[in-house]
């Protein structure tokens, strides 16, 4: 899986605010509609504008609370059984 990088965050920001269409952004970064679509959609503001250092916040944000892995290694099994 791909994610946009903040110069394509920044790139979809200043090409909204030319009025470029979604299609024409989506050709011009070589993603499909549906990712622009859903990036724009998912990271907007409240007054619906999109902004790529907010978009890269939000990113940030939900990539630090998405629940992790965690592996049940030698020290962690000694801890279960002496407890």
């Amino acid at each position: 899986m791909s994610h946009l990088t903040f110069e394509q965050k920044y790139t979809i920001e200043i090409l909204l605010c030319k009025n470029y269409s979604i299609r024409e952004i989506s050709s011009i970064l070589h993603k499909d509609r549906s990712v622009i679509y859903r990036e724009v959609r998912r990271n907007r503001d409240r007054d619906k504008v999109y902004k790529a250092d907010l978009a890269h916040r939000k990113y940030l944000l939900r990539h630090k609370q998405k629940p992790k892995l965690k592996r049940f290694t030698y020290e962690i099994k000694a801890t279960v059984n002496r407890l």
